[in-house]
């Protein structure tokens, strides 16, 4: 047991540890994303050629926070040839959408995969089903921001040849099917060659923010603000544009400056919040953290909470508790200094329940000695069973 008496850290950032063996940690591939439970991170890998190495075959893991390991998930029809490409979690629901096939740079996949976690088949394998294109959806594209709500999951167009537009389609989880909810194309201002952008969603409602606007000829790019967001009401299917209100407790920044390739992060538990973190605009990198109330639209900086550097093309997520993670992404220390890192950070950014408090306060002290405890031992303790089941899993990789 630690010496050290526990205290709950608020907007306090940690790292946790990269145990060994190095082999399986997966590949350090930025911009892929990722998605959580309170017990792991789930990333999905894919190919990757170094010189004369063969390619790398990983496809899925997860990372367990009690345990501080990744462990391989056995998958059955799942590509690992993709890049760019967003995964949800849905209580044992795993999606992967989208991406960019890495061998052909020019084929990108408008596919969707889905799988149930707890249902293995009988080679231990988690067995992905294939949701396939119908009613015109595009299959040009990759990148794209998506959303799920109860049985729908909600995408916005990816990029395509250099363009990004807002056609809004939703897939219907039980039927399979895909719905063209909104067809943008030219009839919106400010709808098309927006690349880098991010989606909350809350109340039937699509949150469009940030993005770059590329001028390809003149290899110019200009950047949204923050201070106006684009919203498509599910409700009449029409886009709108609304003015965000400012930070008045932060007088030095009261807006986050414009940016793009930063983190980008919604709480289930807290649907109203969503969090921004870091980013660059091509000669600035920020490792500022600014959370947005989507029922108010005002911004609040986290100040003094920052990210431990400066860093753009990383992964966020916040798991249902209140923590968010990053993982990946390019860290800078000075102009020069630029670097890939696969830390997983972490911090609070709400303040939890005292259950989960407590819980947290309980692996500070005594998480090796439960790791090393019978099993018969640790249901003596008399843990709520989540926290039982969660100490279970880890064990089996300790």
């Amino acid at each position: 047991m630690t010496s050290m008496e526990y205290t709950f850290k608020h907007l306090v950032f940690d790292i946790h540890p990269k145990n060994p063996p190095d082999w399986d940690r997966p590949l350090c591939v930025i911009d892929q994303g990722i998605a959580c439970n309170d017990d792991y991170l789930f990333k999905y890998n894919r190919y990757r050629k170094h010189k004369s190495e063969e390619l790398a075959n990983e496809t899925l893991k997860k990372y367990n926070f009690i345990a501080d390991r990744w462990e391989t998930i056995k998958c059955k029809d799942l590509p690992t040839c993709f890049k760019l490409t967003s995964i949800l979690l849905s209580g044992n629901l795993i999606i992967i959408h989208g991406g960019k096939d890495f061998e052909h740079i020019n084929e990108y996949s408008f596919q969707l995969f889905i799988g149930n976690l707890s249902k293995k088949n009988q080679d231990n394998c988690v067995e992905f089903e294939e949701i396939c294109s119908t009613d015109g959806i595009p299959i040009t594209e990759y990148g794209q921001p998506v959303h799920i709500d109860g049985k729908f999951i909600y995408s916005l167009n990816g990029t395509s040849e250099h363009k990004n537009e807002m056609d809004v389609y939703r897939l219907d989880l039980c039927t399979k099917k895909w719905q063209l909810l909104c067809q943008a194309r030219g009839q919106h201002p400010r709808t098309d060659e927006s690349l880098r952008r991010e989606v909350a969603y809350y109340d039937n409602h699509l949150y469009m923010f940030g993005g770059a606007h590329v001028m390809i000829l003149l290899k110019i790019m200009f950047l949204d603000t923050f201070e106006e967001i684009q919203v498509f009401d599910i409700l009449t299917n029409k886009w709108q544009y609304f003015k965000t209100l400012p930070d008045l407790q932060n007088s030095s920044s009261t807006y986050p400056a414009d940016r793009c390739y930063y983190g980008w992060a919604q709480c289930v538990t807290q649907p109203e919040y969503v969090y921004m973190s870091g980013g660059s605009d091509n000669y600035n990198f920020f490792s500022d953290i600014w959370r947005l109330n989507l029922i108010t639209l005002q911004w609040c900086n986290l100040m003094p909470c920052k990210l431990p550097k400066s860093m753009f093309l990383h992964s966020s997520t916040v798991v249902p508790s209140g923590r968010i993670y990053y993982y990946n992404g390019i860290v800078s220390t000075d102009s020069i200094d630029i670097h890939q890192k696969d830390d997983i950070l972490c911090a609070w950014v709400r303040i939890p329940k005292l259950k989960a408090m407590s819980w947290d306060a309980i692996l500070y002290y005594f998480k090796n000695q439960m790791l090393k405890s019978s099993l018969e031992d640790l249901k003596n303790l008399g843990l709520p069973s989540e926290y039982y089941e969660s100490i279970i899993k880890a064990k089996t990789l300790v």
